[in-house]
């Protein structure tokens, strides 16, 4: 989901749309970028303790 949410950032921010591009100006771009990389680095941890016994 934060990657979807990058993407449509990056890609109507590219496009001029507003408010994405402005939200990517001011930066949310790497705020989305570093929270699915927080996610990603956890995924496993988390599968395990939601699916644990």
């Amino acid at each position: 989901m934060t990657r979807t949410e990058l993407a449509l950032l990056r890609d109507q921010a590219a496009r001029g749309v507003q408010p994405w591009a402005n939200l990517w100006a001011a930066g949310h771009g790497d705020a989305w970028r570093s929270d699915a990389e927080y996610i990603e680095q956890r995924e496993d941890q988390w599968v395990h303790a939601l699916l644990a016994d």
